[in-house]
């Protein structure tokens, strides 16, 4: 399609002549062709001119917006802390295991844990602010019924979250997860959901036995997300729940060169090993843990990253307002 032309009227001769779309100004561009065609369509160059969200992820990297993700792991995983943990985070704007995150509403369903379960983690185990979440128990909602996606659409619309999480889905359907057509029902009704309220939808799903053949159920899984992320558990019985977690593909953003390592630490939340946090992690946990004033050459003695990235690290944290530069290139802990 070629660039549309308006025809407009000179005031002062009252003659018409013609003005390119592309001419025009921004703001008068969006307002003559704020009202799409059809319902959703745009000449293609109105569209390349609109002003999209300039931070296009809820979940850098793993969940963009009006995306889909879904994170697979066996039983005992902790795949429940997670959830809890990111829809705090996304409440908050704050970082998720490393990742940058943009503050959004989150509504969290729990197919599996009991309300009394789901609050006791909350106030007594993690002891954190919520804000900006919603959270929802459910052991009878199926989304492959009528009745249960009326009843989720009916949350949706009183609550109007930026973010959908799902946990877990097997207990969500009551067709068979391994038919592809009977997955396809629900994964269809979520595609709805994501048009008619355009939030981002991030699923947790079983992993089989063998985590080699990924998560359990039909392939279609595979097919429908943007981004599919395997889950493990490392530590042994008794210790410390550690764990793996590996994007096995991501379709908005590269792979990253290792997994994730995290620890579930006393706060029931899981935290950065030193050998997967950030730099600017191990920037921030040094000047804070230091005590006194911290020079770059103190962090490169102590081998956290490269000379560009330590600085860039250390100008992050003082645009935050976590670390205040003083003079001749010291810098110290502000909070």
């Amino acid at each position: 399609m070629s660039d549309p032309i308006l025809w407009v009227i000179d005031p002062e001769t009252g003659a018409e002549f013609p003005v390119h779309y592309s001419d025009l100004e921004v703001d008068v561009a969006e307002k003559l062709f704020a009202k799409p065609l059809g319902g959703f369509v745009f000449p293609a160059n109105v569209f390349t001119r609109q002003r999209l969200p300039n931070v296009p992820f809820y979940v850098e990297g793993w969940l963009p917006k009006r995306g889909k993700a879904m994170l697979f792991a066996p039983p005992k995983s902790g795949k429940s802390y997670a959830c809890l943990q990111l829809a705090r985070c996304l409440g908050a704007g704050e970082p998720f295991l490393g990742m940058l995150t943009t503050k959004a509403t989150s509504l969290y369903i729990q197919f599996e844990l009991g309300e009394e379960i789901l609050q006791y983690r909350m106030k007594v185990e993690t002891k954190k602010d919520y804000a900006n979440v919603y959270i929802g128990t459910s052991f009878s909602m199926k989304l492959d019924s009528d009745s249960g996606q009326k009843q989720l659409w009916t949350a949706l619309e009183a609550v109007e979250p930026n973010v959908l999480i799902l946990d877990p889905f097997y207990k969500a359907i009551l067709g068979d997860e391994n038919e592809n057509h009977e997955v396809a029902k629900i994964l269809d009704f979520l595609d709805k959901v994501i048009e008619g309220f355009g939030c981002s939808i991030f699923l947790i799903h079983h992993a089989g036995k063998d985590l080699s053949k990924r998560g359990r159920g039909g392939s279609v899984f595979e097919d429908w997300v943007d981004s599919y992320i395997q889950m493990q558990r490392t530590s042994k019985a008794g210790e410390p729940l550690a764990v793996k977690i590996k994007p096995i593909f991501l379709r908005h953003a590269p792979l990253p060169e290792k997994p994730i390592e995290a620890v579930l630490g006393e706060d029931f939340e899981f935290h950065l090993t030193t050998a997967t946090q950030t730099v600017k992690g191990q920037v921030e946990e040094f000047i804070k843990a230091w005590g006194k004033e911290v020079s770059p050459k103190d962090l490169f003695d102590a081998e956290i990253g490269s000379n560009t990235s330590v600085y860039k690290a250390l100008g992050q944290l003082v645009e935050e307002g976590k670390v205040e530069k003083l003079r001749q290139g010291k810098y110290k802990w502000k909070g």
